[in-house]
């Protein structure tokens, strides 16, 4: 739904000060006030972002029809007839915008970084306005296949070599990367004058914050209502399954992820995956690291931990074993939790649960609780 610019801000500012007499009245007395503040404080930077979308060149407020957004923090849209304009902010330093882009709607010719966006676009009946896809070798979609296989869809090669004649022989409209903190830019690409939209939906704050996104897609590729009925539907399940989750009696410890080459990546607590795992009534071993990401720690910190998991989630590019395991890292053999396996070589993980969550909450769910009676339409862990 487009709202108002200004009517929206009014809304937005009043949901703020709603959220902050809520929040201070449930955490004043159990939290200490620094952590009050920080929480507070990032509430009110969060409002400030979404009531007032800016212009990237003068800083002044846009006019025009802003996207209400339910979930989503990290991304703002306004649209002025043929034109979006988008604000990112950076989910690094929430106090300031990672990107502004216009673009003209809707987008005919789309360079895709990642095979989860080629596929959520494919999903909204826009796979013919991807002109290039990077990293086609792990993409499974058989419908974005065909079309590589067939040259309605160029493959572009890898994203980390990304190679500028390419880019400048396709012409695209709209590059969507995958921004992460340290990149430091696109050099060359920045210079050509393309809009860059930077698909920072993974750092959101939440699984269906993250999923939003398919309305700023939606609304970039000229499938407004068809993602908006999408959301809807996952919204509306994802509640629902969090809800009977909360219903189980016991919370099973959750253990998630591998060791490579001496250091073990866990999500933090905050993180989409980390809030996940709790609306599926899991008690995650690592959910007191803060923000969201990832955090990479020792094998020695974890296995501490570990020792008392009843569950072990991994995802493999293949088969795996705790044989396998026992001996890329004998230490891990003292694991006796439950070996739990999402083969990626064999599913599309990547390219449905993203903007997809009720999906893997629900093979959660059957997991951890079978008592609940959830039926996995869609298998991931096993």
């Amino acid at each position: 739904m487009l709202i108002p610019c200004k009517v929206s801000e009014f809304i937005i500012k009043d949901q703020a000060r709603e959220t902050i007499k809520r929040k201070r009245c449930k955490f004043a007395c159990d939290k200490p006030m620094d952590n009050l503040m920080k929480y507070l404080w990032t509430i009110i930077l969060a409002c400030m972002f979404l009531a007032s979308c800016t212009d990237g060149r003068t800083g002044e407020a846009l006019e025009g029809d802003t996207l209400s957004l339910r979930h989503a923090r990290y991304v703002c849209a306004v649209r002025q007839g043929d034109i979006v304009c988008i604000d990112i902010r950076n989910p690094w330093d929430t106090s300031a915008t990672l990107r502004s882009i216009r673009v003209k709607v809707p987008v005919e010719r789309a360079a895709v970084y990642t095979a989860t966006h080629a596929a959520l676009l494919a999903e909204l009946g826009q796979a013919h306005r991807i002109g290039g896809m990077f990293d086609t070798k792990y993409l499974k979609h058989p419908q974005l296949k065909q079309a590589i296989a067939e040259g309605r869809i160029r493959d572009l090669g890898m994203s980390n070599a990304v190679n500028i004649e390419q880019i400048m022989d396709l012409q695209p409209d709209l590059l969507m990367p995958s921004p992460y903190e340290s990149q430091g830019g696109y050099g060359r690409l920045e210079q050509m004058g393309i809009p860059i939209m930077e698909c920072a939906d993974y750092m959101e704050v939440s699984p269906l914050a993250r999923a939003e996104w398919i309305r700023i897609y939606g609304l970039l590729f000229g499938a407004e209502e068809r993602a908006d009925s999408l959301f809807a539907a996952i919204e509306h399940r994802y509640g629902e399954l969090k809800a009977l989750a909360s219903k189980a009696e016991r919370k099973p410890k959750l253990l998630t992820e591998r060791p490579l080459s001496g250091t073990w990546h866990v999500p933090n607590g905050e993180s989409t995956t980390g809030m996940l795992y709790r609306d599926a009534g899991a008690d995650y071993i690592f959910a007191d690291i803060p923000g969201s990401g990832a955090s990479a720690l020792s094998i020695e910190v974890v296995l501490d931990k570990a020792i008392e998991a009843d569950f072990w989630l991994i995802k493999s590019f293949g088969p795996l074993t705790k044989e396998q395991l026992a001996q890329d890292c004998p230490a891990t053999s003292h694991i006796k939790a439950k070996l739990m396996v999402c083969n990626t070589e064999e599913v599309p993980f990547f390219e449905e649960t993203p903007f997809h969550p009720e999906y893997l909450l629900e093979n959660l769910i059957s997991v951890l609780h079978p008592e609940l009676g959830v039926e996995a339409r869609h298998e991931y862990f096993r």
